[in-house]
């Protein structure tokens, strides 16, 4: 029976993907994990077939990290990455990775089920379109690539500075940016932003460098 090693850092939706795997009858639940850097040692220390793999948990890698240095380890795992919050990035990560595939956690367990089986077949299962979602005032596609980038880190807690450094940016730059944020999706400050958008199955529609 294959084994199955879900990694994510919530627990509703790391229950909800469990029920997913045992209610499908033919694959083993391993003890799930809620933080990437401990799946790495897991599957040093274990069989593992697949693993379901957040992009956001704690320890010191992202789910991306953490698939690729398994992948490098023990080429013949499947990982699925799974996310409620994707964007073009994490999918060209997941992709060079060494990813099977890419899973939005708001879709139905049915969805979930196939993908599991299909991967298990030898399929490679990417999102094509991104899907357009509302924030506020405004879709997701009016906002420009270098919104979504700052977007991205407020939603992950990120305070400006924090912001500023990772992005390479001014200061300024980022205060500009999430000023316009807010003024075009309508929300009065970060918080209230970061909860609307945590709660949306959102894509960043390019990448490009920000100046």
């Amino acid at each position: 029976m294959k084994k199955i090693l879900v990694v994510d850092d919530q627990r509703i939706h790391r229950e909800y993907m469990e029920e997913v795997i045992k209610n499908r009858g033919k694959y083993e639940l391993l003890p799930s994990l809620t933080d990437a850097e401990t799946a790495v040692s897991m599957c040093r220390q274990r069989h593992v077939d697949m693993v379901l793999m957040d992009i956001h948990t704690g320890g010191r890698f992202d789910g991306i990290e953490a698939s690729e240095l398994i992948l490098k380890e023990h080429p013949e795992v499947l990982i699925l990455i799974v996310t409620s919050m994707i964007d073009s990035d994490y999918l060209t990560r997941a992709k060079e990775a060494g990813a099977a595939g890419l899973w939005y956690k708001d879709e139905s367990p049915e969805r979930l089920a196939d993908v599991i089986d299909r991967i298990f077949a030898g399929e490679k299962i990417f999102p094509g379109e991104p899907p357009v979602v509302r924030i506020g005032a405004i879709s997701s596609d009016e906002l420009t690539p270098a919104e979504v980038k700052v977007l991205r880190l407020i939603v992950e807690g990120y305070e400006y500075d924090e912001i500023a450094e990772d992005l390479g940016l001014k200061l300024s730059t980022v205060k500009w940016h999430v000023s316009n944020i807010l003024h075009k999706t309508g929300f009065p400050n970060r918080t209230r932003l970061a909860v609307a958008v945590s709660q949306k199955k959102f894509i960043v529609p390019s990448s490009v460098e920000l100046e």
